[in-house]
């Protein structure tokens, strides 16, 4: 699941780290919770959606894939990287990117903070409810058989049938009640105690191709009936949010934390004072045909607050951009602050950016110009810079295809020597750039060999399957010999090697630029 490569990265790739925490919330990416079914007519302190497919499909994501390719496939390759790595949709038989819509609320944040006390705290109160529909059947038992192992792994003294309770499988569904105040049980008194009294009821649904995750969290041991609609109408803030948005934020500052920060005398922080004046924020986020618009409206208690709130806004964004205009490699983020307007109606601050083709292009090109020096983007030297110039060494290698790879026989060739691992998310990005900037090349004038130390033949087989790179050459380092003779401290490591045999580029470390400066190397090498 990612806003597409039409972003610079993909941020929802973010919101799946910031979530793996301790195993047994491995789940929550994926289930829904909810206090009981009465909480649908209760008001919401939180909630986010984002609908994955609709801003994949716009017209300036596609607009922004065909202008910036480079930049699309970085960002794809550092998503399949990253993907290698999510044990849970593995379980699930699926991938990051068959997940299509994802909707999060969250309720309860203003009697969590007002009913505990500073030693025992409960989140009896507190639900955050998180419903995701993926575009592809989901494989339930292999998904059931991961999570049991996980829980028989994770509590030695427990058992799968203890943790799980009323499991029901079938072809179409699965539901099944962890009991989370089992997994807090613990032999050790603390004055501080965290208290987890509830049961997580979780209902998975599979309709034609789709899946569709429900879950309740509550001290019920019923399992969830139906579906729940979050409807985002019944929050009127963001009914005044642009119709066409893709994502939706909407936040209400709880009561109790702003009486806590009136109470504080200690506070003279202006900042502070405006923020004891907030009630509630919405942001919506439209990817159109050829731009991209965003609303953000903060509502204030009183219009003294909202004045007073617009004021610090005011001055803070002028101090803002005096200071970025000073900074040659902040004026990405000048050009965006040129682009918000603002607008204050009674006790509501509205800010608007409307971003077309021609200034997200600025934008980017502004970024870029940012990673100095570019192009091309300067790849690290380690120590290994000292082979440069020199001969290089001899190596003689055993190939994955059962050949053997002997250097002094490819003189008269330019040579490209990459060193990697597959457990190097650099390594793993950086070797099907280095594949396409070599493919328009006769082998009779040039060879791309990559040199692996970390693996056994039968996993970069599988490697080179997963991840399509068939027609990668690799030789096989074993003892590391390759590896301590070209002086390797980083990955991926990469050596360019002229015709005569002399070491004339080598280079540590992975650039989204990589290909095409070693395409433009081996161009002015190859005549």
């Amino acid at each position: 699941m990612f806003i597409g490569s039409s972003m610079f990265v993909k941020f929802p790739k973010c919101l799946e780290l910031a979530s793996k925490f301790w195993f047994i919330w491995i789940p929550l990416i994926c289930l829904t919770y909810f206090k009981k079914p009465g909480f649908a007519n209760t008001d919401l302190d939180f909630l986010l959606s984002i609908d994955v497919r609709s801003i994949e499909s716009s017209g300036v994501s596609r607009w922004f894939e065909n202008k910036y390719p480079q930049i699309t496939k970085w960002a794809e390759n550092f998503d399949r990287d990253l993907d290698q790595e999510d044990e849970i949709f593995n379980a699930m038989g699926l991938r990051e990117d068959d997940f299509i819509h994802s909707t999060v609320v969250m309720n309860g944040v203003d009697l969590l903070a007002d009913s505990n006390n500073s030693n025992q705290l409960s989140f009896s109160d507190l639900f955050l409810s998180i419903n995701i529909i993926a575009d592809k059947p989901m494989d339930l038992p292999r998904f059931l058989a991961w999570l049991k192992k996980q829980l028989r792994d994770e509590f030695k003294t427990g058992s799968p049938q203890k943790l799980i309770i009323g499991e029901v499988l079938t072809e179409k569904s699965l539901k099944f009640i962890l009991p989370i105040s089992k997994f807090n049980q613990s032999g050790e008194q603390s004055e501080s105690q965290l208290f987890l009294d509830m049961n997580l009821s979780v209902d998975i649904t599979l309709d034609g191709n789709r899946t569709i995750i429900h879950a309740l969290v509550s001290r019920s041991t019923d399992h969830i009936v139906g579906s729940f609609d979050i409807n985002e109408k019944r929050i009127p803030m963001l009914n005044n949010l642009q119709d066409d948005r893709q994502i939706s934020f909407y936040f209400k500052l709880p009561d109790s934390l702003r009486e806590k920060i009136i109470d504080n005398d200690n506070i003279s922080d202006p900042l502070f004072h405006a923020f004891v004046g907030l009630h509630e924020i919405a942001l919506g986020v439209s990817f159109r045909d050829d731009s991209i618009s965003l609303k953000l409206f903060i509502e204030c208690s009183d219009e003294v607050s909202a004045n007073g709130l617009n004021a610090l806004y005011q001055g803070s964004l002028g101090m803002a951009q005096l200071a970025l205009a000073q900074e040659p490699k902040a004026r990405a983020a000048l050009i965006a602050l040129r682009n918000l307007n603002s607008e204050l109606s009674e006790n509501r601050l509205q800010l608007s950016m409307d971003l077309n083709s021609s200034v997200i292009a600025e934008i980017v090109s502004a970024s870029i110009s940012a990673l100095s020096p570019m192009p091309p983007l300067e790849i690290t030297k380690i120590g290994a810079r000292k082979l440069e110039g020199s001969p290089v060494p001899n190596l003689f290698l055993p190939m994955l295809s059962g050949e053997d790879f002997d250097l002094v026989q490819q003189k008269g060739k330019v040579v490209v020597l990459v060193f990697w691992a597959t457990w190097s998310g650099p390594s793993i990005r950086s070797l099907p750039l280095l594949l396409e900037a070599t493919s328009e090349f006769n082998s009779s004038e040039l060879k791309l060999v990559s040199v692996n130390q970390d693996a056994s033949r039968k996993e970069l087989l599988e490697f080179i399957d997963q991840y399509n790179l068939h027609e990668l050459s690799i030789a096989l380092d074993g003892n590391s010999s390759a590896f301590e003779t070209f002086d390797v401290k980083g990955l991926p490591h990469t050596v360019v090697i002229d015709q005569t045999g002399i070491v004339h580029d080598v280079a540590v470390g992975f650039s989204p630029f990589q290909g095409t400066d070693l395409k433009k190397m081996l161009t002015q090498l190859i005549k």
